[in-house]
């Protein structure tokens, strides 16, 4: 953790410019750090947050475990973004109702929680930034739950391995225990569903990978 903020100020307001209106002296607030997280570091869901954390390289993932223990991935956030359920449990008073996984080696802004208060009251392009990224994430979960709802499980497995093979790959390196955690259903509903694609020549499955991935064969269900 590195106490002297000042230095990282320039950089810091290059990926988040709604703070570039912060006075030296509100910079230099005690307890304001940058923080290096390491993967597989987690925050659990029902914690009462001490810092906002703003996120300046890496990525974390964000997600829900329900009462059975099954888990989904609600969205990530990547450098110059922030988590709003986090920063509404901060302005709420109230327990986190989400956990994060540090997924890659980050580097985060970490603002004590009195300290975002306060900048969120003083500062209005801050404000707006918090808005929108609260605006950008409600449209996001709103998706998510349009997906769980009304898509068909066929239809969101193509959906994700399209979605993940933008790049023109025809392969993607992931198991069946970490695409149910993506889509939030069963593994074995996985299963089923990747056997079933494969016998209809849209893919093939190997241990910890999936391949040969027909994008426009695909997109015919995607809804």
């Amino acid at each position: 953790m590195s106490s002297d903020i000042l230095q990282h100020v320039s950089h810091i307001t290059a990926l988040f410019p709604s703070l570039a209106d912060i006075s030296i002296q509100d910079w230099s607030e005690e307890g304001i750090a940058i923080m290096e997280i390491q993967p597989n570091y987690v925050i659990d869901e029902g914690q009462f947050l001490e810092y906002a954390v703003l996120i300046l390289e890496g990525t974390v993932r964000m997600y829900k475990i329900s009462s059975s223990g099954r888990e989904i991935t609600l969205y990530r956030i990547n450098g110059g973004e922030c988590c709003p359920l986090m920063m509404a449990s901060i302005l709420g008073e109230s327990e986190y109702e989400a956990s994060a996984s540090v997924e890659s080696p980050s580097v985060v802004l970490a603002i004590p929680v009195h300290i975002f208060r306060d900048w969120m009251d003083r500062y209005k392009s801050f404000r707006q930034f918090i808005f929108k990224m609260f605006a950008k994430r409600l449209f996001i979960m709103s998706n998510l739950l349009d997906s769980i709802n009304f898509k068909s499980i066929r239809g969101r497995v193509a959906e994700y391995l399209v979605l993940m093979t933008e790049d023109g790959s025809d392969s993607l390196a992931i198991t069946h225990d970490t695409l149910s955690v993506e889509l939030g259903t069963a593994r074995e509903v996985i299963s089923r569903t990747l056997k079933s694609l494969q016998k209809e020549g849209l893919l093939n499955v190997s241990r910890g990978r999936i391949s040969d991935i027909r994008r426009e064969g695909l997109k015919v269900y995607v809804e």
